[in-house]
């Protein structure tokens, strides 16, 4: 498995409320960025809770599903059982009430890549020297750019990037987008908080991935790459790289 994650708090912030994993199930590379709302309303333990519950769910099922277009219907079950979890938490410890979070989910098999999304968290994909975004944002400034309003440049720092539409925690049944990709060997495939996308171009972005054989390397420099661009959140990264698939 080639996958590395790595998560700052950021100059501003008094806690980190982003959260990542990442595993190899059978021949699936699993990665998960999630990043809390709420702020008092522990928008932490959210995270957690959706990451773990994740991970959880994949070690007890995902080799059981051996037919690709039986990924959609079992990640939005996934989904699901986080979201739930979340819910469930908030009624037995009621100060926690209105904690929420995003959640973005790849999954990497060989060349097949599938990814499932819930709110400002992105799926990145470098392939050869092109930067891809893989995810829409579900924020009000991304359906302001979407009707040609403002620019992906202003929407960085537009206060509408703040005010998401669709989170994990706020209703009891979710349908999180589900994006299907065939990738290429050594494509690599990024998770990434707001942290880390909003203070830098896709220029420095790319800059920081040249020496593509050190993907901890690659993740350092992201997140000082975001320091420098004066983040005022967390950050949080996690990367993969399309590889023949094993099996465990």
């Amino acid at each position: 498995m080639t996958a590395c994650g790595l998560s700052d708090k950021g100059p501003v912030r008094e806690t980190n409320e982003d959260n990542f994993g990442y595993e190899q199930v059978g021949g699936y590379l699993c990665m998960a960025v999630a990043d809390g709302v709420g702020g008092e309303a522990c928008g932490e333990i959210a995270s957690k809770l959706a990451v773990d519950a994740v991970m959880e769910v994949f070690k007890d099922s995902l080799a059981f599903v051996k037919e690709r277009d039986a990924l959609p219907s079992y990640l939005t079950t996934v989904f699901n059982k986080a979201n739930m979890r979340i819910l469930r938490n908030c009624l037995e410890n009621r100060e926690r009430l209105g904690m929420c979070t995003t959640l973005t989910v790849a999954l990497l098999k060989g060349t097949q890549l599938t990814i499932a999304h819930i709110g400002d968290t992105r799926a990145y994909m470098l392939h050869g020297n092109e930067l891809i975004k893989l995810t829409e944002d579900h924020n009000e400034s991304a359906r302001l750019v979407k009707k040609g309003l403002i620019t992906e440049s202003e929407a960085k720092h537009h206060p509408g990037r703040n005010r998401l539409f669709k989170v994990l925690g706020e209703n009891q049944y979710l349908n999180p987008d589900i994006y299907s990709y065939n990738i290429s060997y050594g494509d690599l495939v990024f998770l990434c908080s707001d942290g880390l996308y909003s203070f830098m171009s896709d220029e420095q972005f790319k800059a920081c991935c040249r020496e593509r054989g050190d993907i901890r390397s690659i993740c350092y420099k992201l997140i000082n790459q975001a320091l420098e661009g004066n983040s005022t959140d967390n950050i949080t990264v996690t990367i993969g790289r399309a590889e023949p698939a094993t099996e465990l």
